[in-house]
């Protein structure tokens, strides 16, 4: 699987965790263990995010930095969302859940999209320069 269609999961995959985090707010308690929900690179993205399959040139790009920039922020706010949730102030999650975590995850899949069109365009470019024509 090349980059591009690993940063398409991962934006399907934050539209799922966003789902479970609206249902943990809902129930007013954490089902969901705060270290993991924290902890950025233990999601499906973040392990390939901090992982092995990416070089160290991958990780000194603009798009690799500003992605793992806001996917740190985006797990932090989560986590505070959740505790708030389970200290019973549900107004309150839900104000930080459809304030500054709805912006913050605009923010984030837009950084996702924008390094996944420069991996698209460095396929295509790839298959220019080997004569293919094809993606």
């Amino acid at each position: 699987m090349n980059r591009a269609e690993r940063i398409e999961q991962a934006i399907e995959a934050h539209a799922q965790w966003m789902t479970r985090l609206r249902q943990a707010v809902l129930e007013a308690q954490s089902a969901l263990d705060m270290q993991e929900i924290r902890a950025d690179n233990q999601c499906e993205f973040g392990k390939w995010l901090h992982g092995p399959g990416l070089s160290p040139s991958d990780r000194l790009t603009e798009y690799y930095r500003e992605v793992r920039h806001v996917h740190a922020e985006f797990h932090e706010l989560a986590g505070r969302i959740v505790e708030l949730a389970a200290a019973g102030r549900v107004f309150e999650a839900y104000a930080l859940l459809y304030g500054e975590y709805i912006t913050l995850s605009g923010r984030l899949v837009l950084a996702m999209r924008a390094w996944q069109a420069n991996q698209r365009e460095l396929i295509v470019g790839s298959a220019s320069f080997l004569g293919n024509g094809e993606v």
